[in-house]
């Protein structure tokens, strides 16, 4: 007997009547069922919202003031940053606003309307997904960590390289870190990584000089980032003809508040290279020095860091632009470390000085140079990396089917920082996929996990994809709630209203009574009669199955011909050998037990089967309507049956009527 693979038709459970679908030859004698009419569509609209809908329903006023009411002014923003809802209590709190609205393509339709809204819940993801949005363990390996992966605290570097593979220690240093990490937590690991082995046991007594720019020609090995422009202007640093960097907010006569920066490339310095920086400045029209030792400062960062401010020895003493030399600024701390300098301008709209900066050199410091068996080793490239781990319980494993941004990707999407924001992770996420894993199957699944920046805080967030014709499509978590307008206005109602067309192999009548021809199977032929077997060669099926394995005869539900065959005729002449359930009975009386074996019994179980997540709401009665055809000794014939859920996923039959020309007239099941 096969099983039902019973998919999910909320998006097909539509009032729209289904066409008859054309003759099927080998099915056309199916006996007991006969052919469908077609029905048309009704008012009932299927809706899924789109990208643009999310940012109506964040930025709707009515909205707005809800949120701010309640305090939830950033969780309704984050609707139209992320693109979905994070509850389905979000969503039928905010959906109606939008619904009334004119955004809305359908807002004008008349009160007893219904919608059927599809959109994406983001706490309806992978458990992988959930588990990472719930909170990841980071961490970065340490000098003492690269120590022991080396077995040496003379002969290592601050990396890994392929005679010390980061692979032999990352779980080993996830494990002494967190010891007690439950099983299902995630980290993500930051380490450096050469691609070659460093050489100990060579040396270089000369100093090494990781930056010289003069800036009389041009700025290469430098860059500029705009935190904030000037209004009419594209720039605030820019290389001057005179030979030296310069910076100003001042702009057609005007005083702007910005802020700049003239950014060095990464250096890597030596263990024992106790660094120094030496520059030439000049100030001009700043309130005074200490004002403008603090508008236009210098700093440096360690890679993936923060920026430090640092202290410069020697100032100008006056307003002009007589060249000041800095004096040596001692980097001593940062020895082996691969290091950014930065030069920050800051101007406000009350004053906007000029800051002009040249000959600029970065050097180990000569006094302390000597002989040394590090410096080889020292010199080796390092590339930053991230890996993901999970914990199983026992040990940290790399989970399958995922993936975590590195900091090179970040930089390879445009990001100056490692991290991505707004709506970024939507836009980028795929083409990173595409490039990542070009020769992904179709309907492969993966999990990216990547560091997100919310406007305060910096989180690692996860998205799952799947490829779906050539293209990564991010999963958001599909779900659909039903909206009905009531009053003039729109609120949500749980409750189904749904017709199963009489058609041939028509979804949702096709689902559904699928469904009931395997209850019939599972709950009747299998325990009256144990011992059967279907043999379709003899076209014999189980007892009370067609040997076609679409339609059954204890309730009359026929998959192909989405119609139920309640004639007495029909249940006799298919109902086992030996049946004795019928004996006694009129036709009238076998019809109506027909009947009340598909309403009661097989398409109650049917309805549990595939909507199991029915849910119960407080304060609301939720139904589930249907409206089926039947075929009778004197033709065919339309009823409507209501469920009520009772529970989770559980139904209870609550009545049915037949439809004539006057209206619905009930019908009692007994």
């Amino acid at each position: 007997m096969k099983n039902l693979n019973i998919k999910s038709v909320a998006l097909l459970a539509t009032a729209a009547m289904m066409a008859g679908c054309s003759e099927n030859a080998w099915n056309d004698h199916l006996d007991g069922f006969e052919e469908p009419p077609v029905y048309s569509k009704t008012e009932t609209i299927d809706y899924t919202l789109t990208a643009a809908d999310y940012s109506s329903i964040a930025s709707n006023s009515t909205n707005k003031a809800l949120a701010e009411e309640a305090g939830e002014a950033d969780a309704l923003k984050a609707i139209g940053t992320n693109g979905c809802f994070a509850s389905a209590e979000q969503a039928r709190k905010y959906m109606p606003a939008f619904l009334s609205g004119s955004s809305f393509p359908y807002f004008t339709l008349n009160n007893g309307s219904s919608l059927r809204i599809g959109y994406d819940l983001s706490t309806n993801q992978p458990e992988e997904v959930k588990a990472i949005e719930a909170g990841v363990k980071t961490y970065t390996v340490t000098e003492e960590d690269y120590q022991e992966a080396w077995g040496s605290t003379e002969d290592f570097i601050k990396g890994f390289a392929p005679a010390a593979p980061a692979s032999a220690s990352l779980a080993k240093i996830l494990k002494a870190q967190y010891p007690d990490a439950a099983s299902g937590d995630f980290a993500v690991i930051s380490y450096e990584e050469a691609s070659v082995n460093p050489v100990f046991g060579s040396g270089n007594t000369e100093p090494v000089v990781y930056i010289d720019q003069t800036f009389s020609e041009n700025m290469d090995g430098f860059t500029l980032e705009n935190v904030k422009l000037p209004e009419g202007s594209s720039y605030i640093w820019k290389l001057d003809n005179y030979g030296y960097m310069k910076a100003s907010g001042f702009v057609n006569k005007v005083n702007y508040d910005t802020e700049g920066w003239l950014i060095s490339s990464e250096v890597t310095l030596s263990e024992n290279a106790n660094a120094v920086l030496t520059f030439e400045q000049a100030y001009n029209y700043f309130k005074d020095i200490a004002t403008a030792a603090e508008e236009g400062s210098v700093n440096v960062r360690e890679k993936g860091g923060n920026w430090v401010k640092l202290t410069v020895p020697e100032l100008p003493s006056k307003m002009g632009w007589d060249m000041v030399a800095s004096g040596n600024i001692d980097l001593s701390a940062y020895n082996g470390k691969t290091i950014q300098i930065g030069f920050c301008y800051k101007s406000t709209a009350a004053k906007a000085g000029t800051w002009e900066v040249k000959n600029v050199k970065l050097m180990d410091g000569v006094a302390t140079r000597s002989l040394s068996t590090r410096a080889a080793a020292a010199a080796v490239p390092t590339e930053s990396k991230n890996a993901i781990y999970k914990y199983d319980g026992s040990a940290w494993t790399v989970p399958g089917s995922m993936l975590v941004l590195q900091p090179a990707d970040y930089v390879a999407m445009g990001q100056s920082r490692n991290n991505l924001s707004g709506t970024l992770p939507a836009q980028l996420l795929p083409t990173y996929l595409a490039n990542a894993q070009p020769y992904a199957s179709e309907d492969a699944a993966v999990i990216v996990a990547y560091n997100y920046y919310d406007g305060s805080n910096t989180s690692y967030k996860a998205k799952q994809f799947t490829k779906t014709e050539g293209v990564w499509v991010i999963n958001n978590g599909a779900t659909v709630d039903k909206f009905s307008r009531k009053d003039g206005k729109w609120q949500f109602n749980p409750s189904v209203e749904m017709v199963l067309p009489y058609s041939r192999n028509t979804d949702p009548s096709y689902t559904y009574y699928m469904a009931c021809k395997d209850w019939v199977y599972e709950n009747i032929s299998k325990k009256l009669y144990p011992d059967a077997v279907a043999d379709p060669a003899a076209k014999k099926g189980y007892p009370f199955i067609d040997y076609r394995d679409n339609a059954e005869f204890y309730s009359g539900a026929s998959a192909y011909y989405g119609n139920v065959d309640i004639r007495a005729n029909t249940a006799k002449s298919n109902a086992p050998e030996g049946y004795t359930g019928y004996d006694g009975l009129s036709d009238e009386e076998i019809s109506a037990l027909i009947l009340k074996r598909f309403v009661t019994e097989s398409f109650l179980g049917a309805l549990e089967m595939i909507d199991s997540n029915a849910e119960l709401v407080e304060g609301m009665e939720v139904t589930y309507t249907f409206t089926f055809t039947a075929y009778t000794s004197e033709g065919t014939q339309d009823y409507v049956m209501e469920y009520l859920v009772i529970s989770k996923g559980k139904f209870e039959f609550r009545k049915l009527w037949k439809k004539t020309n006057a209206g619905l007239e009930e019908v009692t099941v007994k």
